[in-house]
């Protein structure tokens, strides 16, 4: 589906684009600009927000955003446009279609903070052009990192080699570098382990 130029889907990717542009000057938060685009956006354009066919098509409108930024070395805005794009697959995912019990916001952390291996690999798998093979061939050796889900977590930009990660046994969705960074951040995660437990009880064959 394409949308007009005037289509509210387009005049939405230009405020958030816009916002982005903004924040990358001013404050540099890859994830602060995600939080703004989505706080400023639900406001201005609450018929979009609950069209789930318009956010998927936005959501692919910034996995190509993210490609092109991340081919020019634009790390902030293809870290952001990534962190968008998954913010809206989450908001869809559990708003609309009700296929899962919460935002998986550990996984929008995470792209957000991703570092180039697994930020490369998740666009290519979502793109239909092979621009980024090249780019991937040069990085795919580099070892998988993760973002502890700790936000005190002493690793710098809390990047961890996946293979030393623990995973939390309840929700089996958040990851941690450490018993110590797991207990420190179960206040903040016990709702959510809760509730993807059961729903794991439920949907999920082991």
């Amino acid at each position: 589906t394409e949308y007009p130029a005037d289509h509210d889907c387009n005049k939405f990717i230009d405020e958030v684009v816009r916002i982005f542009a903004e924040c990358e000057v001013s404050r540099g938060i890859a994830g602060l600009a995600v939080d703004e685009a989505l706080s400023f956006t639900r406001d201005i354009f609450p018929d979009v927000w609950n069209n789930s066919a318009c956010l998927e098509w936005i959501s692919s409108a910034f996995v190509t955003i993210g490609t092109i930024a991340i081919i020019n070395g634009d790390v902030f805005i293809c870290a952001t446009a990534m962190g968008f794009s998954e913010s809206l697959n989450q908001h869809v995912a559990f708003y609309h279609m009700g296929s899962q019990p919460l935002m998986y916001v550990a996984k929008i952390v995470d792209l957000i903070w991703a570092e180039e291996r697994r930020t490369i690999s998740y666009l290519k798998k979502r793109i239909p052009c092979k621009c980024l093979n090249e780019k991937y061939k040069a990085v795919k050796s580099l070892p998988k990192m993760y973002t502890c889900c700790n936000k005190t977590c002493s690793f710098p930009d809390r990047s961890v080699n996946l293979s030393a990660m623990m995973t939390c046994g309840g929700c089996r969705r958040e990851h941690y570098c450490s018993e110590e960074c797991q207990a420190a951040h179960w206040e903040d995660h016990r709702d959510a382990c809760k509730g993807w437990r059961k729903w794991n009880a439920e949907n999920c064959t082991k």
